[in-house]
């Protein structure tokens, strides 16, 4: 048996390629990757930075300025901001615009360094290793980071801890439709449906209402959540991004934006 690694319920199996397996939980929806592989940092490197996010800086960073748009009515007018998972700091570049104290963190070196050399403070441990003052941060944001980590709950309650009361943690990650999921269980047999799916990479598919089980605490509240379009890339001549585009055009893979408030004591 199966159990959700969340919620703690008994989960079934629903796609399955090659050494892959991906299980659904029955209580919360909540879909992962089983067993859960070791450390993805390799991917993350100079090439896959230069492919994905340095040669469409600006239209990633329009990406995220629409992004602002929705969430600047959740957050005060300026303050300390916490990114995680910063990559090149396209969103570190927005919010410094915006007048906001910031500080990001990421494991990948070239990342580390990429942002240095811009001139922020960026910190290079996993979140929950991270020794800052508790109560001290308006806000952190994760965006499309929190499918990608072995233990996504430890994330959440770091930066629960880091919050300042009635602080935002701001969260972007992927959403696959059960469509996608059914799609990739019967093209299985080509032996690249794992791709539509960004396995091993990403390890949760989370859905709203794994969400609504995750934020189920006094000390949290979900102030707003829905399921919103994902950058696309351009250059449709590459295999590969063609591929991954596909799923966002029909709109059977878009993100879930997620922002959680901490109470005020």
């Amino acid at each position: 048996m199966i159990y959700c690694p969340i919620c703690k319920n008994e989960s079934i199996l629903i796609w399955q390629e090659k050494k892959y397996r991906v299980y659904r939980c029955k209580n919360c929806t909540l879909s992962f990757l089983y067993p859960i592989p070791e450390s993805s940092l390799k991917i993350y490197n100079e090439t896959y930075f230069n492919n994905w996010y340095i040669k469409y800086y600006d239209e990633r960073k329009k990406h995220f300025e629409k992004l602002w748009g929705k969430i600047e009515k959740f957050i005060p007018d300026k303050g300390t901001l916490l990114d995680i998972g910063c990559g090149i700091g396209i969103f570190l570049d927005i919010a410094r615009e915006k007048k906001w104290n910031v500080y990001g963190q990421d494991i990948s070196s070239f990342s580390i360094d990429y942002c240095r050399n811009k001139g922020y403070i960026i910190y290079d441990k996993p979140l929950p290793e991270l020794n800052l003052p508790e109560n001290s941060i308006y806000v952190i944001t994760m965006f499309d980071v929190l499918a990608h980590l072995q233990n996504p709950m430890e994330y959440i309650e770091k930066a629960k801890r880091l919050l300042k009361p009635a602080g935002v943690l701001i969260i972007k990650t992927p959403f696959h439709s059960r469509f996608i999921f059914s799609l990739t269980k019967l093209l299985a047999f080509t032996g690249k449906s794992k791709t539509l799916l960004h396995v091993p990479a990403q390890i949760y598919h989370f859905t709203p209402q794994s969400f609504k089980n995750i934020i189920r605490s006094e000390e949290l509240s979900l102030l707003y959540l829905e399921k919103t379009q994902d950058f696309l890339k351009i250059g449709f001549k590459n295999p590969k991004i063609l591929l991954s585009n596909i799923p966002k055009l029909i709109k059977i893979e878009q993100s879930l934006l997620v922002i959680i408030k901490k109470q005020k004591k």
